[in-house]
């Protein structure tokens, strides 16, 4: 019996000796992970940092450890930050947040990071990583497009995006619909309090529609003239130009193209 229990016992020594390296290793390889970790109370003060967290912010272990971690932060930034503490602190552990927030640098550059916040019972883990890039893409993304979109809606017409269906549901409508229709954009998508069908003088609806399906038929532009009908009553005539938009397989996806009004000679 004594020479089973000291078996047991050396077996629990070393079982607890391979474990205590293992974690020593675990510990040594999240140190040096190209990923800035730290771990906070429930304040959300840090308590331990690792290497890549100096790399990324630039500052040194001894100006982070028991320090706030809002206060590396842009202060326009730092209320969804405590939000996000605040939150976390009453959610189940393991619930976490992700947010992109600006770092402010020693050197006083402003980073865009990427931030996972992750509740455990002791208070919140956080990794942080640089997305400087990535958000810069998005803005330059998002200007164009505005310019994109004030460039479409300055045009003297109705650019649209619609389904192939005799509703000719709208995806996009851009502002010209207004001055052509007397309709606001969000009042014709997705048929929202109007369909598009229904503008179109009743006389007219039918070879509308055969001249799209035969445009779409041969995948080649179709145009054709017809009779709008506008939010206060009156008959417009107007010219619409269009193209389908094709699957691979061929199936038509949808149609986009431009309505304008035709001027007509007294």
């Amino acid at each position: 019996m004594k020479k089973l229990m000291a078996h047991l016992d050396q077996g629990y020594e070393k079982m607890t000796s391979l474990f205590g390296r293992f974690n020593a290793q675990l510990n040594q390889d999240l140190e040096y992970l190209p990923l800035a970790l730290a771990k906070l109370d429930l304040d959300g003060a840090i308590q331990e940092l690792n290497k890549g967290w100096e790399e990324l912010t630039g500052y040194p272990y001894r100006n982070g450890i028991y320090r706030s971690h809002a206060g590396f932060f842009h202060p326009e930034d730092r209320p969804r930050w405590q939000e996000a503490l605040s939150q976390l602190r009453s959610e189940p552990k393991g619930s976490w947040r992700q947010l992109q927030l600006r770092c402010l640098m020693p050197s006083g550059e402003r980073r865009w990071l990427e931030v996972k916040l992750r509740r455990n019972p002791q208070g919140f883990m956080v990794s942080l990583d640089d997305a400087t890039h990535q958000v810069h893409q998005q803005q330059q993304l998002a200007a164009r497009h505005r310019s994109l979109r004030n460039l479409v809606d300055g045009l003297p017409m109705m650019i649209y995006r619609c389904r192939n269906n005799r509703h000719w549901t709208m995806e996009y409508v851009s502002e010209g619909a207004v001055r052509l229709t007397g309709y606001l954009p969000e009042q014709l998508v997705d048929s929202q309090d109007v369909t598009f069908d229904s503008l179109i003088f009743p006389d007219d609806q039918e070879a509308v529609w055969s001249a799209v399906q035969i445009g779409l038929n041969q995948r080649l532009p179709f145009q054709v003239d017809y009779r709008l009908i506008c939010a206060n009553g009156q008959l417009k005539v107007v010219h619409e130009r269009g193209s389908g938009i094709y699957a691979n397989n061929g199936e038509v996806l949808g149609i986009e193209g431009m309505i304008m009004e035709v001027q007509q000679s007294i």
